[in-house]
């Protein structure tokens, strides 16, 4: 397809969008706008133009199934498969991304991941271990606690317990000893994946420079539900030429349960000075006048 025809499927401001050069964009839309069209055709004009290799671009999202469909589209407008890039979720990018470089901690290359089910064994365990009572240190709402704290980048040494006094401790000790009981089966859970990728990147400035290269343009989907590890991780990727297209609406946030920041897409344009801002406001799923 060539970039005429992939132009005239979009309208003049998602063209905008997808004709923008290096710098920062970011591109607010409603539901229905094409927020997913825009990111697609950016990558495939990017592609298309020879402007990027398609291991220079990742593009990151919140679901398996958005990633999915991000990538079957980008497929069908190139007519073919690309390897090399990287279309995927923002926990499947640092998942990646340990496998090559290792995670800290001597858990290295090949952790194993564990979902909820390991997670709640392994709670209930450590806190046997430590004689706690588990009607006030229910496995499930511990496990949110430390859900919350990690998605804000803090560690057990750094997390601020919601009991009081002795209750702290014991809450801060069980936070430790869980991560300790972690990092001894060669595991992490999912929010360690995010917290400790940002913690290599901010730890190795050299291999954040790495990144940076590598990935030359960075998509990402959904920007208003992002927490504070995602939006550190963006910061880091970005460099300082700060080729980040981010997309969302600030109206949409529904992960704000898990520490998503609405002010991270409020506060694009101050943290990526010189930002493009395009507007969406053709919506696509409804008819007639609203």
């Amino acid at each position: 397809m060539g970039n005429t025809n992939l132009l005239e499927q979009l309208n003049p401001m998602q063209q905008k969008a997808v004709m923008h050069g290096t710098g920062p964009i970011l591109v607010l839309a409603g539901a229905g706008s094409g927020k997913t069209r825009v990111i697609t055709f950016r990558i495939a004009r990017l592609l298309m133009e020879k402007l990027a290799r398609p291991s220079e671009i990742l593009a990151v999202t919140f679901t398996n199934k958005a990633a999915a469909e991000m990538k079957s589209r980008v497929d069908q407008l190139l007519g073919d498969e690309l390897p090399g890039l990287w279309i995927s979720t923002f926990h499947s990018a640092c998942a990646r991304f340990l496998r090559i470089e290792g995670a800290p901690d001597g858990i290295g290359r090949h952790f194993q991941i564990y979902d909820t089910n390991d997670q709640q064994t392994l709670i209930k365990q450590v806190i046997e271990n430590l004689n706690l009572n588990n009607k006030i240190f229910q496995p499930r709402r511990m496990l949110a606690f430390f859900s919350q704290a990690k998605n804000q980048l803090l560690t057990p040494d750094t997390y601020k317990p919601h009991f009081n006094a002795w209750l702290g401790d014991e809450e801060q000790k069980l936070f430790r000893e869980y991560q300790q009981r972690l990092a001894d089966c060669g595991a992490v859970d999912f929010d360690d994946l995010l917290l400790l990728t940002v913690r290599l990147l901010n730890e190795k400035p050299g291999l954040a420079e790495l990144y940076q290269q590598r990935f030359r343009y960075l998509m990402v989907d959904e920007y208003q539900d992002t927490n504070r590890a995602q939006y550190e991780l963006v910061r880091l990727l970005a460099g300082p030429e700060g080729n980040v297209c981010a997309v969302g609406d600030e109206d949409q946030s529904i992960y704000r349960w898990r520490g998503a920041e609405v002010r991270n897409i409020l506060d694009f344009e101050r943290d990526f000075p010189g930002t493009l801002l395009v507007k969406l406001e053709q919506n696509y799923r409804s008819t007639g006048t609203i």
